[in-house]
């Protein structure tokens, strides 16, 4: 079968014609999402840099907080890509942190003023023999100035200020949003019978109430003994 040119010619350019009037949505999608998720799907560095646009784009104030202030790629968006995040921390004297988790990143505290007593317990496992027994391992250190301690990702841990002075830190998590969970919240959202289980029934439903309405309502407590010493007024951390 022999085709005529022309003729092939004039039918593609008859279909290149309706394709071209067919409607299209001008609409960029990405243009309606927050800078972070639109870093997160963007192609190259150059599409990246051009949504970072504004020099400022690339400077965080860790210091617009009162107790801690974290740059991640939510509150921070030029840490897409990093791999981290970090948060500058001031801990009040005579409080103590509630024992928290970070379920998707190790923590590297650095003290930098004051002093700290950590407390961490490492996964299932990693015991330590007390007089031929068996016990959970809890590893325990206090920090000076300048000092480092790291917490495994998922571990449990705490800080402590024994002191009547501030301490104040920097902390590196090992993922741009490393998360917290606080462990006596998130275990006493558990209906009453299912923590009554948990605790061996040695505690009742009225108990476990009253202590679900004792825990504190911020990030840290006071601790009662330092803070008569010190003669710090009592308030929510």
């Amino acid at each position: 079968m022999i085709f005529n040119t022309a003729s092939i010619i004039a039918a593609a350019l008859a279909m290149s014609s309706t394709a071209v009037s067919a409607p299209t949505n001008q609409t960029n999608p990405s243009a309606e999402l927050d800078k972070t998720t639109r870093l997160r799907m963007a192609n190259s560095m150059a599409e990246r840099y051009g949504i970072l646009a504004d020099d400022k784009d690339f400077v965080y104030n860790l210091g617009q907080n009162d107790f801690q202030s974290i740059a991640n790629r939510q509150t921070f968006p030029a840490m897409v890509g990093t791999g981290t995040s970090i948060a500058a921390a001031r801990f009040p004297g005579c409080s103590i942190s509630k024992l928290h988790i970070h379920p998707r990143a190790a923590e590297m505290l650095v003290l930098l003023s004051g002093r700290l007593v950590t407390e961490t317990i490492p996964e299932l496992g990693a015991v330590v023999d007390v007089n031929g027994t068996k016990q959970q391992r809890v590893i325990r250190n206090e920090l000076a100035p300048g000092t480092l301690t790291v917490f495994d990702q998922g571990a449990l841990h705490t800080q402590i200020n024994p002191d009547c002075d501030d301490a104040t830190a920097l902390t590196v998590f090992s993922a741009e949003d490393g998360g917290f969970g606080f462990v006596a919240d998130q275990a006493f959202a558990l209906p009453d019978d299912v923590i009554a289980t948990q605790l061996g029934d040695a505690i009742s439903g009225a108990d476990i109430d009253r202590i679900r309405k004792a825990l504190p309502a911020g990030v840290a407590a006071q601790i009662d003994a330092c803070v008569k010493k010190c003669k710090i007024p009592k308030r929510s951390l």
